[in-house]
């Protein structure tokens, strides 16, 4: 099958590229292999750095990766999709969009972008179509290499990223996936491991047609939204942000090593035997409880060798290091740490500076959910009638607009109670509202009114009845006045007693 590039990617070229990206793409490997606890290679390299060959050779026997630090801190940062996103097409509801979202699973895709998107400063969201059913693929830096736009370097005319057959580091099983755009007309090719043309998919002489992803002005686009933790200022990549933590996850897994080792050591005491002629049975059993027989001649001395370390001072530095780093990223290290227990508005002011990375980001996302639903309109649209979509198009005049949702944190009930109750007296919470608050599964504004309503209704029925109920209800739920049964006031007995 001939292969007609037209925008003019060369063999000579690509490997050219490819090696320049290497590095980069090495690091995001790094990154993402320590976020997801397969860091050994990672934490035997830097040992091997610092020790020499046998120290190294004890210290990876003990590798801990228990306190996995940059997990913790992208995952407590990305806070975009916590909450649930409401997203809106104006006035007119398009079943094939909403129809997109549930069966896509979208929330649970863009969670996991926002956090390859501060882990890794870039992501990479490819809407598209599978078996008649719309997914995304997401495809992260350590497996794609872009071609900049000349005029434009933050923007990508060309994206080319790996397919592996085999989940293993180093693979050689590979295929590129080549899509690019150029005047107006776009292709899709596919490469082999050595970026060998293996066939044109889409574009002049595609086996499978013309390039189809175009706007309604018939201009070709990329099937791709890029997420960048930061809007780009002169290039398409950030290499450098993030540098920070990544070290300092490394360094905790080295220290979390170093103090396994060092209690080992320093729980066992070592036996010696000074003897002339001490020699010890190479049978005997060498453990804590097991007593030792060694024949040593005269003025033998036996002892043990009790090795002490400063573990404390070990500590102080691997907590050090820790609320170093997670307070440079807004968190408070009495949250990460989990020393107490605060309450929701303690929490809001320790994570103030998380509160402002979100905002940052928040219109960052905005954008990248309007091109998402961009690319996702020209995806679903390119197909509609093919593939099972009975042509359910999206318009192309629809309007969108998302909302992300705000994050809550959790207040004492009691106080929440309060606040609910001075939100409903001051007119900022309707009765069905407040109602529908404390019993979720009613879904109806007016019927949670009307069951509100209704058990205020029989919980004045119940106090005319009983009139102590009132006082027993206050005494139980710690609210002023105090429950008594009706006894004869003081002196009242004796009164009484004397009449009698």
């Amino acid at each position: 099958m001939p292969i007609n590039a037209s925008w003019g990617i060369e063999l000579s070229v690509l490997k050219a590229k490819q090696q320049a990206d290497n590095d980069r793409m090495n690091d995001a490997a790094d990154k993402i292999d320590l976020y997801t606890d397969d860091a050994n290679d990672i934490i035997e390299a830097q040992l091997k750095a610092e020790f020499v060959k046998q120290n190294y050779d004890r210290l990876k026997l003990n590798i801990n990766k228990s306190q996995n630090i940059l997990k913790r801190v992208i995952n407590e940062i990305s806070t975009i999709y916590k909450a649930e996103a409401q997203r809106t097409t104006g006035d007119k509801l398009n079943d094939r969009y909403q129809e997109i979202l549930k069966e896509s699973y979208l929330d649970v895709k863009l969670k996991k972008v926002n956090r390859y998107t501060n882990l890794l400063n870039e992501c990479l969201l490819k809407p598209t179509i599978r078996k008649g059913r719309f997914c995304f693929d997401i495809i992260t830096p350590n497996i794609c290499f872009v071609f900049q736009d000349e005029d434009d370097p933050t923007l990508a005319k060309g994206i080319c990223y790996q397919i592996s057959y085999v989940n293993t580091r180093g693979r050689s099983d590979v295929d590129w996936h080549f899509w690019g755009i150029d005047e107006g007309a776009g292709e899709y090719v596919l490469f082999d491991k050595n970026f060998r043309p293996k066939k044109t998919i889409y574009g002049d002489d595609g086996e499978k047609g013309p390039y189809p992803y175009l706007t309604k002005e018939k201009e070709a686009v990329l099937p791709f939204v890029t997420f960048h933790r930061d809007s780009p200022d002169y290039t398409f990549w950030d290499q450098d942000t993030g540098g920070d933590l990544y070290n300092a996850g490394v360094r905790a897994h080295v220290k979390m090593t170093m103090l396994d080792y060092y209690f080992k050591t320093c729980s066992f005491k070592q036996v010696y035997i000074i003897g002339d002629t001490s020699k010890m049975p190479q049978d005997q059993v060498m453990d804590p409880i097991s007593p030792l027989s060694c024949p040593a001649g005269e003025g033998a001395e036996i002892g043990v060798l009790d090795i002490q370390n400063n573990m404390k001072q070990l500590q102080d530095a691997l907590a050090y290091n820790i609320n170093t780093v997670v307070n440079n990223y807004g968190i408070s290290a009495d949250q990460f740490t989990l020393v107490g227990e605060m309450s929701g508005r303690a929490l809001k002011i320790r994570n103030r500076a998380l509160m402002e990375i979100r905002e940052e980001q928040i219109p960052l996302f905005r954008q990248y959910e309007w091109e998402l639903f961009s690319v996702i309109r020209i995806v679903n649209n390119a197909w509609a009638g093919g593939g099972g979509l009975k042509k359910k198009l999206i318009p192309w005049e629809l309007e969108f607009a998302v909302d992300f949702g705000e994050i809550g944190f959790p207040e004492d009930p009691k106080e929440e109670r309060q606040l609910d109750m001075m939100d409903l007296k001051s007119g900022l919470l309707s009765p069905g509202q407040f109602y529908m608050k404390y019993n979720p599964d009613i879904t109806d504004e007016d019927e949670a009114e009307k069951a509100l309503f209704e058990n205020l209704k029989k919980l004045r029925e119940a106090t005319e009845s009983y009139p102590e109920l009132d006082e027993a209800l206050n005494t139980i739920l710690g609210v002023a006045g105090t429950y008594q049964r009706n006894l004869p006031e003081e002196g009242e007995g004796d009164k009484e007693d004397k009449e009698e």
